[in-house]
């Protein structure tokens, strides 16, 4: 098959289930799960079915053990250390037992400094442990303390050792009070340069150094640039003491500009060709082009040639301006973008010169940057799409034809599209996952696996995801598939989901589409005229279906709601007691569906406008619409944000994926997709722009 299937892999928020992801412990009920050994499991497995058999005693040793964990962590989180101590002995057989360990020292050290000795434990406990990961928690915690403590030459040990991990503040601290930096090293005054909040724990000493060692001169414009393009300007004013006149009033000048960028590179401050003028005129000219950005690439193709650029900044810059313009969705756009000079490796400018004509109408400029696409690139599904679309509107049927019917045999975004423009159903159907009897026997008996399923079912789902992206780092593909079908048994949903699609079991449904919560789904449903199908697309691909989840912009769980949108929709319910927990599964759907709805009705009932901005936020959507009406397909795929493409794009076919899973029955996409309409001015929603994610 000689296009791919790419928006439906693993589709979902990504940075949410990496080992990095941000999430909270709700502490509380066990998850029970059960086990009748290697044998069972690999038939039910095999069978694709659940083993229900009756509880072995090998199965009644390991609810006891899970029971005695849970009880012996919570006598340390009450501060009752005999009875968690005592517990430690019982439990030396358990996959979990090194965690107490661990627990017990991170919660001293975090407390108090600890006295002499600490190597010795460290490489104790890394022998008794099989989680690395461990091992350099514990160490940072350990050298934390330690700073705390002034423990200074202690600290630098540690750090020195095997077990270090990398803290540049603090050990730079640690070398000034133990007389080890007297002036300015590579080390010190790289730290200097970086622009941003300095950490207390070197501030002072940085002050210090600087103030008895002049830094290099070097190394003050290095700081200088660093300064402005993180809009960090008292860091630059700090190094004005030691220029000369003209160089401080070159700077003072550039960051007095920033207020006005283009009436001061339409004087003559910057006329001259110094490498200090070219740096700052390509700073100011991209500043000028967040407000005029016709202005500000006029200027540019006008007076850059005057300059001697760096290739590289050359480059950099001219490419910026004409991006800024694609991703304005600005009449200009495609010009700018079909003069610029691209490198041959540069498939951004290539795809957006594509999006660029798709957003004119321009069909035959669509059908000409399309065949400037790398021929591999081309074939990928979403642009082969459009090269059928382009050759059906220029009246070539046969060769459109044919790429339909490629396209319709995909569980994609745009394979659901094809499939529509031919009239035909979608070829959904839930394939089982048959991995290897011996590959899964052997996933089954190794102790990461056992580890990573022994903290999903005492209520430590995180570490579970952890130790399980671990164990499947350098998985070969029939691992991944025996992966998938171990943790679909032990009832790890989550990682089912996104085991499934590394394996590339794209049309193994159950696994990658599971109907969870069911019941919460239902009533939200009813009570805000939500279609049940759409909300578990959104929660498909907001969270996987991980209730405690937290993003990196502070969104919380199954539907990824920030807490101030969550406030405001409490409001508009009228629930003011509704506690403020929102990885309470019954409360995220409910506030999550209630928001579908009510960026849905801003959009006059429109999906895929209220999809968008459910991502988005309304008001950036409602500067996304068209100048003129749109067909919703080519309006979805010129959506400025790559996110919020992608995610409108997943969503609506995760949506008639589920459908299919609820009812059976699917309705094509495109009778759910009206002509998105021109823009009219209109004034910006608070609530979208906070809930807003992109």
């Amino acid at each position: 098959m000689p296009y791919r299937e790419l928006e439906l892999t693993d589709g979902f928020g990504v940075g949410m289930l990496m080992a990095n992801s941000i999430v909270r412990r709700r502490d509380g009920g066990v998850c029970e799960y059960l086990f009748t050994g290697a044998a069972a499991l690999l038939l039910g497995a095999l069978a694709n079915t659940s083993i229900a058999a009756p509880a072995s005693a090998q199965q009644e040793a390991l609810d006891e053990h899970r029971e005695r964990f849970i009880a012996a962590r919570a006598s340390l989180t009450a501060g009752h250390r005999e009875p968690f101590r005592a517990a430690i002995p019982g439990l030396a057989d358990y996959a979990l037992h090194d965690w107490l360990i661990f627990e017990e020292l991170a919660d001293r050290w975090g407390m108090e400094t600890p006295g002499p000795g600490t190597l010795a434990i460290l490489a104790d406990f890394k022998e008794r442990t099989p989680d690395p990961a461990l091992v350099r928690r514990l160490a940072r915690t350990l050298q934390q303390s330690l700073a705390r403590g002034d423990e200074w030459a202690r600290y630098l040990a540690i750090e020195k050792s095997e077990y270090g991990v990398e803290m540049p503040c603090t050990t730079l601290r640690a070398r000034a009070e133990t007389g080890q930096l007297e002036r300015l090293d590579d080390a010190a005054i790289a730290l200097w340069i970086k622009p941003g909040k300095r950490d207390a724990m070197c501030r002072d000493v940085l002050a210090a150094l600087v103030d008895r060692d002049t830094p290099p001169i070097a190394a003050m414009w290095e700081r200088v640039y660093a300064a402005m393009d993180a809009n960090d300007y008292s860091a630059a004013k700090e190094v004005l003491r030691w220029l000369g006149t003209a160089d401080r009033n070159a700077v003072n000048g550039w960051i007095d500009a920033v207020d006005a960028p283009g009436e001061y590179l339409q004087g003559d401050a910057l006329s001259t060709d110094t490498p200090f003028n070219r740096r700052a005129i390509a700073d100011l000219v991209l500043r000028w082009s967040r407000d005029d950005t016709v202005a500000a690439v006029d200027w540019w193709r006008e007076n850059s040639a005057r300059f001697g650029f760096y290739a590289d900044r050359y480059y950099d810059t001219h490419r910026a301006l004409v991006m800024r313009a694609a991703l304005r969705r600005m009449p200009e756009a495609g010009e700018w973008l079909g003069e610029f000079k691209a490198r041959a490796d540069d498939l951004e400018i290539m795809e957006w010169r594509v999006r660029a004509a798709l957003t004119k109408g321009d069909w035959l400029d669509v059908m000409r940057y399309l065949y400037r696409l790398p021929e591999e690139e081309r074939k990928e599904d979403h642009w082969a799409y459009w090269e059928a679309r382009a050759l059906e509107v220029a009246g070539h049927i046969g060769p459109a034809t044919t790429i339909y019917q490629e396209l319709a045999g995909l569980q994609s975004w745009h394979g659901f599209l094809s499939a529509d423009r031919l009239g035909q159903d979608y070829v959904l159907y839930d394939e089982p996952i048959e991995p290897d009897a011996g590959v899964l026997a052997a996933l089954f008996a190794n102790p990461l696996a056992q580890r990573a399923r022994e903290f999903f079912a005492v209520g430590m789902p995180s570490e579970g995801r952890r130790v399980w992206t671990a164990v499947l780092a350098k998985a070969s593909k029939p691992e991944l598939t025996a992966a998938a079908v171990l943790a679909k048994q032990w009832g790890m949903e989550d990682r089912a989901i996104f085991t499934a699609g590394r394996a590339e079991q794209r049309r193994a449904l159950s696994y990658r589409f599971p109907v969870l919560y069911r019941s919460e789904v239902a009533t939200a449903a009813a009570e805000h005229q939500i279609e049940p199908a759409w909300i578990f697309g959104i929660m498909r691909r907001e969270s996987a279906f991980i209730p405690d989840v937290v993003s990196s912009a502070r969104a919380v769980g199954l539907m990824q709601l920030l807490p101030r949108t969550a406030d405001y929709v409490a409001e508009l319910q009228k629930k003011p007691d509704w506690g403020g927990d929102l990885t309470r599964p019954d409360v995220n759907i409910d506030f999550g569906t209630f928001y579908i709805g009510y960026v849905q009705d801003k959009f006059d009932g429109h999906r895929a406008l209220a999809t968008a901005s459910y991502n988005a936020g309304p008001t950036r959507v409602k500067s996304w619409l068209p100048e003129q009406d749109m067909e919703a397909d080519r309006w979805i795929d010129t959506i400025p944000f790559t996110e919020t493409r992608r995610y409108v794009r997943a969503v609506l076919a995760y949506a008639a994926i589920y459908e299919h899973q609820l009812t059976g029955v699917v309705t094509p996409i495109t009778q759910r997709l009206p002509t998105v309409p021109a823009k009219e001015p209109t004034v910006g929603s608070a609530l979208g722009s906070d809930q807003g994610k992109s």
